[in-house]
């Protein structure tokens, strides 16, 4: 847009297009520092609606000007009859207290604390004054720290309670909106200070590349951003739909199949995996590139493995992915019926008979016994000390704890795993092995199918 323009319609688009606000009764409180993107957010929500508004101000002490900034954002509201809300907090004690940056000390107890009055007065959404510089400077630090999809989308217009309308209008333009209004502002000096990689990238970088390279730089990255967002919600939704499905959350465990994960392209699985991760672990911190990529490629090499990742543990065995906690959850024995199905854990144990004259080809994870060879009732429990079973082929029994390092179950999981017995016998451990006890001769007439699946209603 021409810098002479009214920004208000650009302003009003942004809201409609991507429904930032909803029916009438929504309320919005706007987060106001008295700089100028943010004063000319608060002036154009007043022509939008000035009785569905708020101001929330954070005097953070950090410089000698805090004070009388606030004074101004206090008596401009005032002037407009805005509510607004002046919150003094130490921001300096608790950064040393968190033992966080500055920086990221300030941005985390601003956030908390401007959610908890929204909430406490009723607010439907947030507003910050994040423009179009702004977000070309972030797509460019998320670059340079070597980001994704996810990082060169730049910030959402609209996430969970925060809208940002602003994002398509450039500062010069809301610095000539608040002289043309006489909008009171204020300078934060702090912004010129090359000591931060924000001020680096917007006072050095950018300047040099628009002036060596492109003098579209800005622009191009704000296109960039919303081609990105869409081919960003179209694989989140995907990866969100996927987990949906198959993910089963079980205490401190995530469990997934393996074989759909390999079937999926990188770009999925590189999402399933965060997804996994979020399931477990409520967000995606401490999840950087190479652990997921470390991960991916040990769940891509079919073979068992255990994995360190930050604070946690993933593991995968012949047909399942796990991340989380690895104690064997409480689930006690049960009596498997004949047809039926039994819960252990996050799996389901479910028993089918058929004909042997009419056998359905047995899919993975499943075995078939001969019914007449088997004692019932069927018993579905945790390993226990001394087990032993006769393995498929085998003659003589061996340990179950043997069996298990010969199939690479990783430690974490032996214990986790079911095992399936009749009155006299191990039958199966899944993901195991089976028992010779069962096996199909041609004198076979009826056919008991165990299976072991993931509970789908496990969340």
């Amino acid at each position: 847009m021409k810098h002479n323009q009214d920004p208000f319609p650009e302003f009003l688009q942004n809201l409609e297009q991507h429904q930032m606000v909803g029916d009438d009764s929504q309320k919005v409180l706007l987060a106001v520092s008295g700089g100028p993107d943010s004063m000319a957010l608060l002036h154009l929500f007043f022509r939008w609606n000035p009785s569905r508004i708020g101001v929330w101000h954070l005097n953070h002490g950090f410089r000698p000007a805090a004070a009388a900034e606030a004074e101004m954002v206090r008596r401009y509201c005032q002037d407009l009859g805005v509510p607004v809300q002046i919150c003094c907090f130490d921001v300096t004690a608790f950064i040393r207290q968190e033992r966080e940056s500055k920086q990221q000390g300030a941005r985390r107890i601003r956030y908390q604390l401007l959610e908890e009055y929204a909430r406490d007065r009723g607010y439907d959404r947030i507003a910050l004054g994040h423009h179009a510089d702004d977000q070309a400077e972030t797509i460019l630090m998320h670059f340079l720290r070597g980001s994704g999809l996810s990082g060169l989308k730049g910030m959402l217009p609209k996430r969970g309670m925060y809208i940002r309308p602003l994002l398509t209008l450039s500062k010069e333009v809301l610095v000539q909106y608040c002289v043309h209004h006489s909008i009171p502002f204020a300078i934060d000096e702090s912004n010129v200070e090359t000591v931060y990689l924000r001020n680096k990238v917007r006072h050095e970088l950018i300047p040099l590349l628009e002036k060596e390279y492109n003098p579209g730089l800005r622009q191009h990255l704000l296109h960039l951003s919303e081609i990105v967002q869409a081919e960003d919600a179209e694989l989140e939704s995907s990866a969100e739909r996927i987990a949906g499905q198959y993910a089963v959350v079980h205490g401190q465990q995530v469990v997934f199949p393996r074989k759909v994960f390999a079937a999926l392209s990188p770009a999925l699985q590189r999402r399933v995996l965060r997804r996994l991760w979020a399931l477990h672990r409520g967000n995606l911190r401490r999840l950087e590139f190479e652990h997921a990529e470390r991960w991916r490629w040990l769940i891509l090499s079919g073979r068992a493995f255990e994995l360190e990742l930050p604070q946690t543990w993933a593991a995968g065995t012949t047909n399942h992915i796990y991340v989380g906690e690895f104690e064997l959850q409480a689930w006690e024995s049960a009596v498997l019926p004949i047809p039926g199905e039994v819960e252990a854990g996050s799996c389901v144990i479910r028993a089918e008979v058929f004909s042997a004259k009419a056998l359905p080809p047995c899919p993975d994870n499943s075995e078939d016994f001969a019914l007449a060879a088997l004692a019932p009732p069927l018993v579905v429990r945790p390993r226990q000390e001394g087990d032993r079973m006769v393995p498929f082929g085998g003659s003589s029994p061996k340990k179950v704890s043997r069996l298990m390092v010969d199939a690479h179950v990783p430690r974490s999981l032996r214990d986790y795993l079911p095992v399936v017995c009749d009155q006299a016998d191990i039958l199966w451990i899944p993901e195991v092995k089976r028992a010779e006890k069962g096996r199909l001769s041609a004198a076979t007439e009826q056919v008991v199918r165990l299976t072991c699946g993931l509970r789908q209603t496990c969340r």
